[in-house]
């Protein structure tokens, strides 16, 4: 956003300066140009006095001196015409001006009056300023002479009007240059005062919500509006810490509350099972059942409980590691309900192992693992099999846990990650919270859970994960 502001102000600033500069320029080159103009047209009209003088007296001799001083003077060249032959010529380049052609038809058209402009070539430092007048002598002022026979030519190089200019464009640069300096200053300044408190607002939020509720937004100096929303931040932050920390302590209080009760209930039914005779027995086994279910409910909701509210930062993992690990550890339970458990290894490029690393948060892949595995191998028949396996996918690392149960419908395995739903015909005994655990435990780690159809019939369970 500063950079934004920032820019948003020096495009400003610049537009500004161009609407500014650019007609000030323009006009101070066209005031140039007329004064130099002007100048060379009163020193021609000075000039042909003299020459007019000279030549009406018969003093043509001093005409040249005439005309040699003023080019001196002026650096200018001159010439005088009379009847298409150059009576006088002084000056820098007389001879190659005079001979050329739009210097003939200048002279030409002093016939019709003065005749002042700019000629030149494509370089405008060879250009050259030049004022044409005709000059009234006592020949050319009979009746029948329609058109003075001669002509006094004055000219100047445009060198010095074109380097004023460039003068004034260059001060007029560097001074929106400065302004531009200026102005990025301010702007940064004024950016900088708008957006510092957004970043602490911003910084306050971020760490409201990964977790850290303590965490409040400071409140100084700046705009009112600002400081109004630090506070409406705060506030928030105070009801969002007062909230958690009640639902935490309800949490605790209940889990104490009826762990213990739970824990007593079942240690009396198993004293109870020592007393009863066999066929009574039979009774109490459901009630013990329902004692583990409970427990396990219990468990679940406090998993979930722990889980919500926090951001533990992810670290990278070993996933061939994990998945070994896991499959060590429910290898027994597999072996026991006579269920293959088989794990497959990442690829390897020749001799070299390719490791797969994921980010994911400590500890969470474990417990996802539990849990997809627990339903597998519940869900699997004797003499089925339970595979895990983790392929890379794009940018992500996908860990497959793959068994040969009955399966589920399309809608059902939609509407598997709901906390305490069942499915129809499910084993007795389950708490309808571990595919709850499973999305929530990978949600945290930046990853997603879902569930496909097995080839052979069951259920592939997949996890995704950002590669490392």
């Amino acid at each position: 956003m500063r950079r934004r502001l920032l820019a948003g102000f020096f495009l400003f600033a610049l537009a500004l300066i161009v609407v500014t500069e650019v007609p000030l320029g323009l006009s101070l080159a066209r005031n140039e140009q007329v004064t130099s103009m002007s100048e060379l047209q009163r020193d021609a009209s000075s000039l042909a006095v003299i020459v007019a003088a000279g030549l009406n007296s018969g003093r043509r001799r001093g005409l040249q001196l005439a005309v040699s001083r003023f080019a001196r003077a002026d650096s200018a060249v001159v010439a005088v015409v009379s009847a298409g032959q150059v009576e006088a010529a002084a000056g820098s380049g007389a001879v190659e001006e005079l001979s050329d052609i739009r210097t003939k038809a200048i002279i030409k058209s002093a016939a019709a009056g003065h005749t002042s402009g700019e000629e030149g070539s494509t370089d405008p430092d060879d250009d050259f300023l030049y004022v044409a007048l005709p000059v009234a002598t006592s020949a050319s002022a009979s009746p029948s002479q329609h058109q003075p026979d001669v002509v006094l030519l004055v000219a100047q190089s445009a060198a010095p009007l074109h380097a004023r200019i460039r003068g004034h464009w260059i001060t007029l640069a560097f001074f929106g240059a400065g302004m531009l300096v200026v102005a990025g200053v301010v702007g940064a300044l004024v950016a900088r005062s708008l957006t510092r408190p957004l970043e602490g607002i911003e910084a306050a939020v971020a760490a409201v919500g990964a977790g850290r509720l303590s965490e409040r937004a400071p409140i100084g100096r700046g705009p009112a509006e600002l400081i109004a929303l630090g506070e409406t931040v705060n506030e928030m932050a105070d009801r969002l810490e007062e909230l958690v920390h009640t639902q935490r302590a309800f949490l605790a209080d209940a889990s104490h509350q009826l762990r213990t009760p739970l824990t007593a209930l079942r240690l009396r039914l198993e004293n109870l099972d020592e007393t009863l005779e066999t066929d009574q027995r039979a009774d109490l086994a459901p009630a013990l059942a329902e004692a583990d279910r409970l427990s396990r409910i219990v468990d679940g909701l406090l998993t979930l409980a722990r889980t919500e509210g926090t951001r533990p930062g992810r670290e990278p993992i070993d996933i061939d590691a994990a998945l070994r690990d896991r499959a060590d550890a429910w290898g027994a339970l597999a072996e026991e309900r006579q269920v293959t458990l088989t794990t497959s290894s990442p690829p390897t490029a020749g001799s070299r192992h390719l490791a797969l690393a994921a980010l994911a948060c400590p500890g969470h892949l474990e417990q996802v693992l539990d849990n997809l595995l627990a339903n597998a191998l519940e869900a699997t028949p004797a003499g089925g099999s339970v595979s895990l396996s983790a392929t890379r996918f794009g940018d992500g690392i996908e860990i497959h846990v793959v068994d040969d149960g009955p399966g589920m419908s399309p809608a059902d395995r939609a509407r598997a990650f709901d906390r305490f739903w069942r499915r129809e015909g499910a084993p007795h005994g389950g708490s309808g919270l571990g595919l709850a655990i499973v999305a929530q435990l990978t949600r945290m780690s930046g990853g997603t859970a879902w569930l496909n159809a097995a080839p052979r019939g069951g259920i592939d369970a997949v996890v995704r994960l950002e590669a490392r």
